[in-house]
């Protein structure tokens, strides 16, 4: 599978999931909702390390193509 997530998508899945596993080592939210989280945790935390998620890659989305800079100049003219 090819990498597709973007730097700026990796960057918040890390943080999110470090914050997730944070609240789930706490202990906030009791029972089931603390496995949850332990599970979305680690899952935004390997796929942001790996840059590679399988439900982008399901609906065909690519974060890592960056948008060509505007230009000035015409250069369809030719000139």
């Amino acid at each position: 599978m090819a990498k597709n997530v973007g730097r700026q998508d990796r960057i918040v899945r890390i943080v999110v999931g470090v914050v997730l596993a944070a609240l789930a080592y706490l202990g906030v939210l009791p029972g089931v909702a603390t496995i949850v989280m332990w599970v979305l945790a680690a899952y935004l935390l390997i796929s942001g390390i790996l840059s590679r998620c399988i439900f982008y890659n399901l609906a065909d989305i690519d974060t890592t193509i960056q948008e060509q800079p505007y230009s000035s100049t015409d250069d369809r003219a030719g000139l």
